[in-house]
């Protein structure tokens, strides 16, 4: 009962700490996030529904990012909080051992990095790529298209310029066409003295009357094409049709190892995708090593130490932590050999610093 209860109030002053640290980190990293979808959105003239959708599926991201930070903060400023209050000594006094103190820490510790196991496996690359889809059907849009008379309009590859506009009646005078990107040709241009210009979400139609179409040959600028017509119709379309390739972010990673043997890939890439797979284990089973290198330290505290101390503690093991865990990742793309590998070097370090500090600090 006294064991049940004394690992009830661990986790109880962990959870605390844990999830307050989390929402920060997670609001912060969020809000950079949150800049960017909104720009992206004004720049293409999407809806909110777009920025809601486009927000939502970056959270398990963010979250998976923020978490193990998130979980280490929160290790040193509760046993940092337990030294301050004399916790810690009772519970020593008591005849709690160190690895009885850390057990309902590690067993959450532990419970995390199953939630991240999966969050970074599987539901994180899924959600990724509907945010890369939503991307692409953004970018897929030409442009917020207004029309306006007297000024260009970039219509991808045309270029739309009217006189005069009425846009009770879609009426227009004065409609000049020039296309931009045209191989064969040194210039494409399409006149007309009026006509409708209707616009919808998908296109532009343009029900051109007394015109002409005039084109210059590229292959022979003396060769110059030119036709009449009292009436013709055109649709610019809105969408651009584009495709992109496939990011290892975006897929799962048992589809990403499939990926990576049945398909044949540039070595650089092949490296790179190995790395991703190896990267989204190393974050899930971090929380753990990070517990391990945390409990000596937090154990050491005395009683004066404040929470200052715990937040220190936490900058440098993190920073050292995520700079391994760069220097890994750059071997891994560099060399084939290790592209598995290297990426588990903050975790083989973490391990090994962790043995040492709870053998010299603790005795254990």
């Amino acid at each position: 009962m006294r064991i049940g209860i004394f690992n009830k109030y661990i986790a109880k002053n962990w959870a605390i700490f844990f999830l307050g640290i989390l929402g920060i980190l997670t609001l912060v990293i969020f809000m950079n996030n949150f800049i960017r979808v909104v720009s992206m959105a004004l720049r293409y003239g999407t809806s909110w529904g777009w920025i809601g959708m486009t927000l939502l599926n970056m959270l398990p991201d963010v979250i998976g990012l923020s978490a193990p930070m998130a979980f280490q903060i929160s290790i040193l400023f509760t046993l940092s909080t337990m030294s301050e209050q004399g916790e810690l000594i009772a519970l020593r006094a008591a005849g709690f051992s160190f690895k009885a103190i850390v057990k309902p820490l590690l067993v959450c510790a532990i419970l995390l990095s199953v939630a991240l196991f999966a969050c970074n496996n599987w539901l994180t690359p899924h959600c990724f790529k509907r945010v890369l889809n939503l991307r692409q059907e953004a970018r897929s849009k030409i442009t917020r298209v207004n029309l306006e008379p007297k000024t260009f309009l970039d219509l991808g590859e045309w270029q739309l310029y009217v006189e005069d506009l009425n846009g009770s009646d879609h009426q227009a005078k004065q409609i000049h066409l020039i296309k931009k990107d045209d191989s064969g040709a040194l210039s494409t241009k399409v006149n007309a003295a009026y006509g409708k210009v209707i616009l919808s979400k998908t296109a532009i139609g343009l029900n051109l009357k007394e015109g002409q179409m005039q084109r210059l040959d590229a292959k022979d600028p003396s060769s110059f094409i030119a036709a009449n017509f009292d009436e013709y119709t055109m649709n610019i379309p809105l969408t651009r049709e584009n495709q992109r390739e496939k990011r290892a972010s975006e897929m799962g990673t048992p589809r990403l190892i499939r990926y990576i043997y049945k398909t044949p890939l540039p070595q650089r890439t092949q490296n790179e995708f190995k790395t991703e797979v190896s990267l989204r284990n190393v974050l899930a089973i971090a929380p753990i090593v990070l517990l391990l290198i945390s409990c000596p330290i937090g154990f050491s505290l005395g009683k004066r130490t404040n929470k200052g101390w715990g937040m220190l503690f936490s900058v440098i093991i993190i920073l050292t932590f995520y700079t391994i865990g760069a220097c890994g990742l750059t071997l891994g793309k560099r060399y084939a050999v290790l592209a598995y590998w290297a990426p588990w070097l903050p975790i083989i370090i973490g391990l090994v610093v962790a043995k040492y500090l709870w053998k010299k600090r603790l005795n254990i």
